[in-house]
């Protein structure tokens, strides 16, 4: 008997990557009349899956909130990635530390695919959970960007170092900005927890130690973590 969960997918944009993804296994397609008539051609290209036409209050108690655009797609899992599906090319890697909040995951995995970042890297203890809202929130990059999941990310760090990638770390007790770090440098950028910012080890084996320079006062002392990492990938891929 198949163990393969049902994945739900919800928003417009991260319903049709799914259905554009062929490394998806399309089960159901509910969606507005709307919604179908806009995307006939394609959905009408899909054989042997299931497709029903439903309003908006009928989708609302499906998904349990009202931000579906209309559309939900019943799916199963993307097959699991391992670090064995990082390609050579890759010179620019994330590593999330124990991140909780799915809504700013799914903001960093669309800004990675915008920035050309391809891997995504978690530890499977304390992190977030992969549910419609991250999917949602990633706005179709969730197909397009490889998330692997590892138990211990300081001895994953270890292997890219023995792989000629530099660690990246943000920390807002440095004292220098990101564009100290050179560029022509494979590269592993540590993102930390929203509350506690990088761990304590993983900081001690970061190569550098950089901050991003914003007015602070008593009430604001840091950026939301999802614009940390657009601010951070855009300086290192600056050219």
């Amino acid at each position: 008997m198949s163990t393969t969960k049902t994945q739900i997918i919800f928003g417009l944009h991260s319903s049709l990557a799914a259905i554009h993804n062929k490394k998806r296994n399309i089960k159901k397609i509910v969606c507005t009349e709307e919604v179908y008539r806009k995307n006939e051609e394609l959905f009408d290209s899909l054989k042997n899956i299931e497709k029903k036409i439903q309003n908006r209050k009928q989708i609302d108690s499906l998904t349990g909130e009202k931000f579906h655009q209309g559309i939900i797609v019943y799916c199963e899992d993307l097959p699991k990635r391992t670090i064995s599906d990082i390609e050579k090319q890759e010179d620019l890697i994330i590593f999330l530390d124990s991140l909780n909040d799915p809504q700013n995951v799914g903001s960093i995995i669309r800004t990675a695919y915008a920035f050309g970042v391809e891997t995504i890297i978690y530890s499977k203890h304390n992190s977030f959970e992969i549910n419609p809202l991250l999917i949602k929130s990633a706005s179709g990059a969730f197909e397009q960007v490889k998330l692997i999941e590892v138990t211990n990310l300081n001895k994953t760090l270890n292997f890219f170092k023995k792989n000629d990638f530099w660690i990246v770390g943000l920390d807002n007790n440095s004292n220098v900005g990101i564009p100290t770090v050179p560029r022509d440098l494979k590269k592993v950028i540590i993102l930390g927890s929203e509350n506690k910012g990088i761990k304590k080890l993983l900081l001690e084996n970061c190569d550098f130690r950089v901050k991003i320079e914003i007015k602070k006062n008593k009430f604001v002392d840091s950026l939301n973590v999802s614009n940390a990492a657009a601010i951070t990938l855009f300086e290192l891929r600056k050219k």
